[in-house]
């Protein structure tokens, strides 16, 4: 490939990453990089405006101006004067979602006086997890389906939005004084552009689209209306934002006249567009169509592109979005990732005192067994599949002769099975991976975890030759931004500078491994549900049970109109997720589910919870064994109610479930109808029972008399399966009553045969 002119040019690229921003100045020739300078943070490195135990993880902008300055300028003068006559341009890429709240002339709020040390006025770092319980609420959003759905279908706390809402919430100064927010990677441009309005800022379509929901599929960014029933504090934000975005491979603008005599260059260089680390990474790392390209650091971020024209429909589900153009234009970006992944090697080398080298050699050594120690790796929650910042680590299968070595390979072993949960997720998902691309720091330094991953993904892993990668993808940016190539796939092909080293999978280990990650799964089922109580991640699960339940309810004939309702609990938490009053089942989600306490406290929902959910309220306080509820007006099992009669038990169907009639309680008193109605429906149902001398966990359904039926359940999926039950129970004995008027109750041994036979001690019917 050769240049549109024979001038020896050169190009600068930034990457700003956790802890330091790095400058590489690049030959736009061949990508030889000339120089190279790191600055670290100082605020950032003695955790100013950190909080570990909150999650809070804060940057001074501060910090990325200094080393701006210092980086660029080491470059130059390592570098000469006649080199720098040559800089034809300059593009950065930072971390992100990295967003930081601004004023109209979009100078971060930390840089005016009286917000110098407020740590909400700062960047809101990546990692930070303050905002879980605003990711939640977007999440419930009953249009979340549609808006989410690019961005993998859950939103994330470390995102946009889920931040700049807990900024309005939780700091009435910043939402006062704050007019906008912008991304890390958006705002460098306009700082060295010297930007004055931030309705002039030009925000990338690598932030915007994975992480702030805009897609030209639904014309850019949701509409106010979608945010403002998440949160009113969101109303009109979206008119402080854009709506227009850019890829980076275009000028966000030239060297404004401060910054140009700042670092010793002409007006005349290009600022490119900006962009997130692990996306200009992929690019500086050479990426090609169905490889995943991983950039291992701290964290890892995977990166997989696709041919726009190949991706037809495909909505790949619980990633971190699909956005057309974000890594190469012309392609779908899709972003993946583990929230925690070299952290986790650095936390156990300091917490043992060891080395990772050391411990690397240790466990290499160790003999593989399938009973050895096994953890999950999500130390910093999990970012994909499915994102969910609450979960946390488990190791396993420790004891007294559990040493460092072998507790670091489950460490290790971990952080690798994650990274196969992402191949898998993609493969399952109709996207094919054909290989492995290992960027970044664990993937230079670790060859015991670069070995590993290949043998536990099953995929060879090729290890670019650079090793700043995401400086040298900006580098190309640079150069096609400043016109020096035509596209970023002729600056990959002439800048690019190949793989050093490829790990192929050892396979007489594949089996082993492959039951290790069976285990690592059912770990993580398992410990799942462990989490704080009231944690979020539950009710997405209660909700989307309870849904699912209610929806059955239709198609098995037990409702008509918006009759019944179908709530699933989780006992330790105390809450359960019920349908919402009056609303019709085809306009039903798991969104539109209430959360309600034990007490009948709607905890989260913006709509009106079923009438019936007191009655719920009462069983489940009463009832721990019970995490689901059924209540219909089926015809034959209300018209029983409505008679006032037990349904006989006159056959064996009848016999399968239970060995008593189907009781029916009497007509409620009139003073309880006159009172809390559907609280005392509750203690009507119990009373029922206790009088007959009935055990709930035997018999898991009743009819209300003059009223329906209620049945309950393990969860909610048996209870529907009881109710659809109860209903041919009763239809069955309608008929027979008709047949014959004096039919009798089945004989006893005939009964204890069928219950026992599914039920009992020695049951033997089913798989």
């Amino acid at each position: 490939m050769t240049l549109i002119n024979n001038d020896v040019s050169y190009v600068i690229g930034v990457d700003y990453g956790t802890d330091s921003v790095r400058a590489v100045l690049v030959d736009t020739g061949n990508g030889t990089e000339l120089a190279t300078s790191v600055f670290s943070y100082p605020r950032w490195s003695k955790q100013l405006y950190c909080d570990a135990s909150r999650q809070q993880y804060r940057q001074h902008p501060l910090d990325y101006i200094e080393g701006l300055e210092f980086t660029i300028k080491d470059c130059l003068q390592q570098a000469g004067a006649s080199v720098a006559r040559q800089v034809k341009a300059i593009s950065i890429d930072t971390t992100g979602s990295t967003p930081v709240m601004v004023n109209r002339q979009g100078i971060p709020l930390s840089l005016l006086p009286g917000f110098e040390n407020d740590p909400n006025a700062m960047f809101v770092l990546w990692k930070d997890h303050t905002a879980i319980r605003e990711a939640a609420d977007i999440n419930q959003h009953p249009e979340a389906d549609k808006y989410l759905q690019y961005c993998g279908g859950i939103y994330s706390s470390e995102w946009f939005w889920a931040k700049w809402l807990y900024l309005l919430r939780n700091d009435e100064r910043i939402r006062t004084e704050g007019y906008s927010c912008v991304e890390h990677c958006d705002w460098m441009p306009f700082l060295l552009t010297g930007g004055k309005d931030v309705h002039q800022l030009k925000r990338s379509i690598c932030a915007a689209g994975h992480k702030a929901l805009w897609s030209d599929t639904f014309g850019g960014l949701p509409p106010n209306s979608f945010f403002t029933q998440i949160d009113p504090l969101l109303n009109n934000k979206v008119d402080s934002l854009f709506t227009t975005t850019y890829a980076s491979d275009v000028p966000a603008g030239n060297l404004c006249t401060e910054w140009a005599e700042r670092l010793g260059l002409s007006t005349q260089v290009i600022i490119g567009v900006g962009a997130f680390d692990a996306h200009m990474g992929a690019v500086g790392g050479q990426i090609e169509p169905y490889y995943l390209s991983k950039v291992m650091g701290t964290s890892t971020c995977d990166m997989l592109v696709v041919p726009e024209d190949e991706m037809g429909d495909i909505v790949v589900k619980g990633i971190c979005g699909q956005v057309p153009g974000s890594v190469i234009p012309g392609m779908m970006g899709l972003e993946a990732g583990q929230s925690a992944f070299g952290d986790i090697y650095s936390w156990f080398s300091k917490l043992v005192n060891r080395s990772i080298p050391e411990l690397s050699a240790a466990a290499a050594a160790l003999p593989l067994g399938e009973d050895d120690e096994i953890a999950v790796d999500w130390l910093n929650g999990r970012r994909t599949p499915d994102a969910n910042q609450e979960l946390k680590a488990t190791i396993s299968n420790i004891d007294l002769g559990s040493d460092a070595a072998s507790i670091f390979k489950a460490l290790v072993e971990a952080s690798c099975f994650g990274a196969r949960a992402i191949v898998e997720r993609f493969v399952s998902e109709g996207v094919p991976v054909k290989g492995l691309i290992g960027l970044g720091g664990v993937a230079h330094k670790a060859p015991y975890v670069m070995q590993m991953m290949a043998d536990i993904t099953g995929m060879s892993i090729r290890i670019h030759s650079s090793e700043q990668t995401c400086a040298a993808g900006a580098a190309m940016f640079a150069a096609v931004a400043a016109g020096i190539y035509p596209d970023v796939q002729a600056a990959m092909q002439a800048m690019g500078q190949g793989f050093s080293k490829t790990w192929h999978p050892r396979q007489e280990l594949s089996a082993y491994y492959r039951k290790r990650y069976e285990r690592y799964q059912l770990l993580g089922q398992q410990t799942t549900p462990a989490k704080k109580s009231g944690s979020r991640n539950r009710y997405e699960y209660i909700r989307e049970q309870a849904w699912q339940a209610n929806m059955q309810l239709p198609s098995a004939g037990l409702v008509v109109a918006t009759f019944g309702n179908v709530s699933a609990a989780d006992q330790a938490a105390g809450v359960f997720a019920i349908k919402p009053s009056g609303v019709a089942y085809d306009q039903l989600s798991p969104g539109k589910m209430v959360i309600v306490d034990f007490d009948g406290k709607v905890i989260e929902g913006s709509l009106r919870p079923s009438s019936d959910t007191l009655t719920h309220a009462v069983l489940y306080k009463h009832w721990p064994e019970v995490a689901g509820i059924c209540h219909t007006h089926s015809t034959y099992a209300t018209a029983w109610a409505q008679s006032l009669r037990d349904i006989p038990l006159f056959g064996t169907t009848h016999a399968d479930h239970c060995t008593t009639s189907i009781p029916c309680a009497a007509p409620m008193r009139d003073e309880l109808i006159k009172g809390d109605y559907e609280y005392s429906t509750g203690f009507q149902i119990m009373e029922c029972l206790q009088e007959k001398n009935l055990d709930h966990r035997d018999i898991e359904m009743i009819l209300v008399g003059n009223h329906a039926p209620f049945t309950w359940g393990k969860d909610a999926a048996k209870a529907v399966y009881n109710s659809v039950v109860l209903e041919q129970m009763a239809k069955m004995a309608l008929l027979t009553l008709q047949i014959d008027p004096l039919s009798a109750r089945m004989k006893d041994a005939l009964i204890r045969k069928h219950f026992e036979r599914k039920h009992g001690p020695h049951s033997y019917y089913g798989q």
